[in-house]
């Protein structure tokens, strides 16, 4: 027990040493705060309210939220009467001088004799000015309709006139009609086929009759296909 209590307190002599006391802090010298003066001037006044950290969507003072000073005008008064200027002196006034038309004189009883109301102001020419000429107007020959027959193959027109005999029925409108035909060395591969109707049963009848054996297309036509378009 001696020698563990002899090597305790060798221990505590070493260690020891090693913990010490902080020393303590030197004091501070105080400060002296800056005196700020304000310059009492308008330019440095101006100069701090343009510098103003302040958000521009703020109202800030004399910038963007002054109050406009309006003077609102009476009740009625912010058109008053403008004072009359006269082109002419009442003196210099001569009505009787003025080159002024004669007064038209009005059929008593206008509603009777329209006739006379209207040589009052005769209209005149009314294509005066618009270039209007004599030249005679040959009149168009009378057809009955207008054939083209295009190669379905190349789209080249092989046959275009008009139908001077052709009479299809009824008075009224039709829309032009299409047929689609077959040729070969022997003509025509069977009858028209009808692609596109006029609107009249009466003429697309009459036209795929007239085409196969009036105009006979059939042996005008080489081998091949086309299209026969009909319009009036």
């Amino acid at each position: 027990w001696a020698t563990a209590v002899a090597g305790g307190a060798l221990v505590l002599l070493l260690v020891v040493p090693l913990f010490r006391v902080p020393p303590a802090p030197a004091p501070v010298a105080s400060r002296v705060k800056p005196s700020v003066k304000l310059d009492p001037s308008p330019a440095s006044r101006d100069e701090a309210r343009f510098f103003d950290p302040t958000p521009l969507f703020l109202p800030t003072k004399n910038i963007n939220a002054a109050p406009a000073d309006v003077k609102w005008r009476e009740l009625g008064a912010a058109f008053p009467d403008y004072p009359p200027k006269p082109s002419f002196a009442a003196a210099e006034l001569k009505l009787d001088t003025l080159a002024l038309p004669k007064p038209v004189v009005v059929p008593a009883r206008p509603a009777e004799k329209p006739g006379e109301v209207l040589a009052l102001a005769a209209p005149g020419a009314l294509a005066l000015g618009f270039g209007r000429t004599e030249a005679p107007v040959a009149a168009l020959a009378t057809r009955g309709a207008h054939v083209e027959i295009i190669a379905a193959a190349s789209g080249r027109s092989m046959l275009a006139q008009d139908l001077a005999t052709a009479r299809p029925p009824g008075d009224g409108t039709w829309q032009p009609v299409e047929f689609l035909a077959a040729v070969d060395a022997a003509g025509l591969v069977g009858s028209l086929v009808l692609t596109t109707r006029s609107g009249v049963e009466d003429v697309d009848s009459y036209f795929q009759n007239y085409l196969e054996r009036t105009l006979r297309v059939g042996e005008r036509l080489t081998p091949g296909f086309y299209r026969i378009c009909v319009g009036p």
